[in-house]
């Protein structure tokens, strides 16, 4: 039993963790449903699907601007993000893939293997988040999906693999909008252009990005999703983390000596750490989506809870007027 003086004090410490409360019980469904684990998995599919998702988004842009302009700006997103060693893994998969092939037959079997290749990791996050969404609750695993159903879900793929070569046009176009702006402002203020607010507003618009692209990669998955304002929330959070960790992940590998170790296959192993973080961090935030939605039960159910609790019929009572009209035999 608690000692009367030290109750205030647990009292305050409860109220101080009840707002982070969804946050410590997202964690807690991301270690319990084996995000870890499932992070691994997805890692594996995306070194797979690196190099037929690479040319398949560049061919997407090829429609509109030129070949070599985009895989360029593809590059120089890598090199942003994964550094100098990653963005040459990028480059070796896109000229290594780029090799023709002969005849007609070995040309329908090499884009029927791309676009297996390169929905293979859209595959298996659908999986995965399908079973985050269902951990937990009693319904019972779906059965085993028939060929067409599995080739629908390729096509799903094929089909965010198109969201994910929109976002990046629209981020380039963006990005050169903002210079075109910034040096039109310069010349037009006879001054230099800040570095540092170009550098603000590219983070922005790459956060906007992100968070869009979380939110839609997070509807993917199979079964009962959360709520759309929960699905965001939890985008913001993975958006947050992302950029977080993309600033201590590459001073990491640029202080410690773990890359070197591996000798010429560092650059893959930091492609491999790469896909596996953002894997990680991407599983936590539908995480935190369905902790904040098993938070906030939907109004409209607690409504439909309480009318249903209203208009159950009760045991009969006798009421007052029947009480004074009993009539008790004399004695």
């Amino acid at each position: 039993m608690a000692s009367p003086s030290l109750t205030p004090w647990k009292n305050r410490f409860q109220r101080v963790l009840t707002p982070i409360q969804p946050f410590i019980d997202a964690v807690k469904l991301w270690l319990d449903a084996d995000g870890l684990r499932m992070s691994a998995a997805m890692t594996f599919y995306g070194l797979l699907s690196l190099s037929p998702l690479v040319l398949l988004i560049v061919g997407l842009l090829g429609w509109w601007l030129d070949r070599s302009v985009v895989e360029s700006n593809l590059l120089d997103q890598v090199r942003d993000v994964m550094g100098e060693r990653g963005a040459n893994v990028v480059e070796g998969a896109m000229a290594s893939a780029q090799t023709p092939s002969e005849g007609t037959l070995a040309s329908i079997v090499a884009f029927v293997l791309l676009l297996s290749g390169a929905t293979g990791v859209f595959v298996e996050l659908q999986n995965s988040l399908g079973k985050l969404w269902s951990y937990g609750s009693d319904v019972p695993p779906p059965p085993q999906k028939a060929w067409w159903k599995l080739a629908t879900l390729r096509l799903r793929g094929l089909a965010y693999v198109m969201v994910v070569g929109f976002l990046l046009l629209v981020t380039m176009a963006l990005s050169t909008a903002i210079k075109m702006f910034t040096q039109l402002a310069g010349t037009w203020l006879h001054m230099e252009p800040p570095g540092l607010l170009i550098s603000a507003i590219n983070e922005c618009v790459s956060f906007a990005v992100i968070v869009v692209l979380f939110v839609g990669l997070m509807r993917i998955g199979t079964g009962t999703k959360p709520r759309t304002r929960y699905l965001v929330f939890g985008a913001v959070v993975g958006a947050t983390l992302f950029t977080l960790s993309k600033q201590a992940l590459a001073w990491y590998l640029s202080t410690a000596a773990v890359v070197s170790a591996y000798g010429a296959a560092g650059s893959l192993v930091v492609v491999l750490m790469w896909i596996y973080v953002t894997s990680a961090i991407l599983l936590l935030a539908a995480s935190c989506a369905k902790a904040l939605d098993l938070a906030h039960p939907d109004a409209a159910t607690h409504s439909a809870t309480v009318l249903t609790a209203q208009t159950t019929p009760t045991a009969a009572t006798p009421s007052q007027d029947a009480r004074q009209s009993t009539q008790w035999p004399e004695i």
